[in-house]
């Protein structure tokens, strides 16, 4: 058994032989590589054959007939308490008498295919305390990426032959392409001179155009083959063959090589590695087995974390800044224009891949180096951390609160991300790069902006002196297939039978209003139900920040214009309703009524535009009369009040209003009819309405759409113009109302039920 004492975990050396293809004589040199390292150095050697057929070569030349692998371990190890695993390890190794251990995986394939990384990492991390590893990798692609993930030096193990320089063409194209360690690659050309072979200067000239160099050739060796066949290995038996003398390069690059305190986690995700280490492994990786108070623990996990985190940040400035350096010399403008070209960003993804590859003793795994690379292509080409959100398209609103504060909205949902800016400058950065193809700025004589990104994203910035806590960037993202019924059925928004009623409504051209407070979804509503304008009719949209996408030919879509710096140069949404009255629409379409414009619509409405729609920001349909009443009074005409309820009840058909309840669902809590005025109030009668009855046990509302049992006023309209509509919409299962005319609730939860099928309503109550 091999000497048990410990030396630092920092001086293991993990190597991994692999290579293109079978047939290369791979582990027959890492064999001789191990005996012929044990021998000139005082640590042992673990030999860990990475093969997923389980083939038994290793035990055979080594003369273990039945060596302890990773699955014994696991069956010995089990449910034991993490206290005395480190003791359990202690010699259960099997070792050869010349002191080199071997542990294979499994003894079957099906033992095999059950060990992962994350079981493998913790045990050899524990190994490394004691034993150099060896890692025997066959050329099955996952077994290639987790070795190279953690080993020290990889050599990669060849012959002259066309298959194999193809072989490896191609693999190191792809590996340089998934941003492997490929500087920690040494080639070995084996037998080289074998009949047949590629001939010696053609097969360096080969390795020169991949951009490598052959590191060590060795010899063609009949006798190595002959030795094979007799169970002898080469460097035992004829230590003075040539081909034996070519190991001792590899032997003196394995010497030379300085190993570094290894990132255990970079070949597993930091999730997969924290659950392994908290089950079983956390005193073998962080303890040595020896029992530490939790709290010291935890403080020293969130120690190393800020430590790898303010690493992280610090390579990723260090490196930003060697990447503009190498732009500017390379004469490579980086505009808003060459963002969105593949072109620069494969350039600047090599740049940045060529730097990493020359930072000293960087323990990056290729999963680290592919995060890395696309973080700071985002930081030079992008918006930063927030490119990562804005690629998720579940995430409809993300509000940076300051640089380390970033949420975002998910299903009607706020959460606090992992996400972080680095400082504020950097926040600002990604501002202008927003505003700034835009013809727009922001500084200190401008510290408020709106704009659009290319994808129509709306957004606001405000930085210092409006912003104290720093500069505050709110986007809110739209979905790049508009919405239809369907989506509002599957979201519980709406019922098809109020979407079929308001659907007949846009039809017979009937002026809606959609009212609802902020977030509530009211412009992706409008959009919603904008396609049920017919094809051949001329709509033109007015908006502060274009977000309407309608699919009809004959659509017009205006936008308003912000002051320049000078103050001048506005052009409001006012003036463009004005405007577009004179482009010869048949509907209007205003993104949302914000001031004096809602005079000019309802003027719109009332001379022969009808059809129309807009948005207002109320929280009841009443509410949201009142707020027209304000915003025409803001135009200054000095109407009265009486004239301007005149113009509401005659122009304004209907009300959608939206509400968002506590599970950040949205519905449509009332359709409401206007009509006309009585002794100065404008009249109005609830024709739908949505009833919560409660909250279930996940925290989602519980509630039903159902009519009031009232007939709009326009009812023999539908009718009239080709577009009939069932009496029952408006008269079948009606929400029960009490002496206040609200809904009676007891009722609407017997309506429910009965609905549901679980219980039969309530019998009429006698006269």
């Amino acid at each position: 058994m091999a000497d048990e004492k410990e030396t630092p975990h920092s001086e293991a050396k993990i190597i991994a032989f692999s290579g293109p293809k079978e047939g290369a004589g791979k582990t027959t040199l890492v064999l001789n590589l191990a005996l012929g390292w044990a021998g000139i150095q005082k640590r042992p050697v673990l030999i860990v054959p990475l093969d997923p057929l389980a083939r038994q070569e290793h035990n055979f030349y080594l003369d273990i007939e039945k060596p302890v692998s990773v699955s014994d371990l696991l069956k010995v190890l089990g449910d034991t308490s993490i206290a005395v695993v480190g003791g359990l390890l202690r010699g259960k190794i099997s070792m050869s008498q010349w002191g080199v251990g071997l542990l294979p995986l499994g003894n079957t394939r099906a033992q095999v295919a059950a060990i992962s990384p994350k079981i493998l990492i913790p045990i050899l991390s524990r190994l490394s305390q004691t034993f150099d590893i060896f890692l025997d990798v066959d050329s099955s692609f996952p077994m290639q990426a987790f070795a190279f993930d953690i080993a020290d030096k990889i050599f990669w193990v060849s012959n002259a032959t066309r298959t194999h320089v193809n072989s490896t063409v191609q693999l190191f194209n792809d590996y340089k392409e998934q941003r492997y360690p490929m500087d920690r690659v040494s080639i070995i050309c084996n037998g080289y001179d074998m009949p047949g072979s590629i001939p010696y200067e053609e097969m360096e000239r080969f390795y020169t155009q991949l951009g490598r160099e052959v590191d060590v050739f060795l010899p063609w060796d009949a006798d190595v083959m002959a030795s094979s066949n007799r169970r002898e290995v080469e460097i035992v038996v004829n230590p003075q063959a040539e081909w034996v003398k070519g190991l001792r390069l590899v032997l003196a690059k394995i010497r030379d090589l300085k190993p570094v305190p290894k990132d255990w986690t970079a070949s597993v995700s930091d999730e997969e590695f924290t659950q392994a280490a908290q089950q079983i492994w956390s005193p073998i990786l962080f303890n040595d087995g020896k029992a530490t108070e939790t709290v010291d623990h935890i403080a020293r996990e969130e120690e190393a974390g800020k430590t790898k985190l303010s690493f992280w940040d610090d390579l990723k400035q260090k490196i930003h800044k060697e990447v503009v350096h190498t732009l500017e010399i390379e004469h490579i403008v980086i505009s808003d224009e060459s963002t969105a070209s593949e072109q620069t960003r494969k350039r600047v993804a090599a740049i940045v891949d060529d730097i990493l590859q020359k930072q000293p003793n960087l323990q990056f795994s290729r999963d680290q180096r592919t995060r890395f690379t696309a973080e700071l292509l985002d930081e030079i080409l992008g918006l930063g951390p927030l490119e990562v959100l804005m690629r998720d398209a579940a995430v409809t609103e993300i509000m940076v609160n300051s640089f380390d504060k970033i949420f975002i909205e998910q299903k009607g949902k706020l959460t606090l991300t992992k996400y972080k800016f680095r400082n504020n400058e950097q926040v600002i950065q990604v501002i202008k790069r927003i505003v700034a193809p835009l013809g727009r700025r922001i500084d200190e004589s401008v510290p408020l902006v709106d704009a659009r990104l290319k994808d129509g994203s709306r957004v606001n910035a405000i930085i210092s002196p409006l912003a104290v806590s720093g500069p505050t960037l709110t986007i809110r993202r739209f979905s790049t297939k508009p919405f239809g019924p369907e989506d509002y059925y599957r979201f519980g928004t709406i019922s098809p039978e109020c979407m079929e009623f308001i659907k007949q409504c846009v039809k017979i051209r009937k002026n809606i209003i959609v009212c609802g407070g902020t977030g509530t979804g009211k412009t992706t509503f409008l959009n919603a139900i904008s396609g049920y304008i017919a094809d051949d009719e001329r709509i033109i949209t007015v908006e502060d920040t274009a977000e309407l996408r309608l699919q009809q030919p004959h659509w017009v879509s205006l936008e308003s214009r912000p002051p320049n710096v000078e103050g001048k140069g506005a052009v409001t949404i006012q003036d463009l309703v004005k405007n577009c009255l004179r482009m010869r629409p048949d509907r209007i379409v205003v993104g949302e009524c914000r001031g004096g414009e809602a005079l000019d619509m309802l003027q719109a409405m009332n001379t022969g535009h009808e059809g129309s729609l807009t948005t207002i920001h109320a929280n009841t349909p009443r509410d949201g009369l009142s707020r027209l009443e304000a915003m025409c009074m803001q135009t200054g005409a000095e109407l009265p009040i009486f004239a301007i309820r005149e113009m509401i009840s005659s122009a304004v058909n209907m009300i959608v209003q939206l509400s968002r309840f506590s599970d950040g669902s949205r519905k449509v809590t009332y359709i409401t009819e206007m009509h006309g005025q009585k002794d100065g109030v404008i009249q109005s009668t609830d024709l739908f309405r949505y009833v919560q009855t409660g909250v279930d046990e996940n925290g989602k509302v519980q509630g039903i759409f159902a009519p009031t049992g009232n007939l709009p006023t326009f009812f023999e309209e539908f009718a009239a113009k080709g577009q009939p509509v069932s009496e029952e919409i408006f008269t079948k299962g009606a929400v029960p109302l009490n002496e206040n005319g609200e809904p009676d609730l007891e009722a609407v939860q017997r309506l429910q039920a009965a609905r549901a099928g679980s219980v039969p309503p309530a019998p009429p109550k006698a006269a």
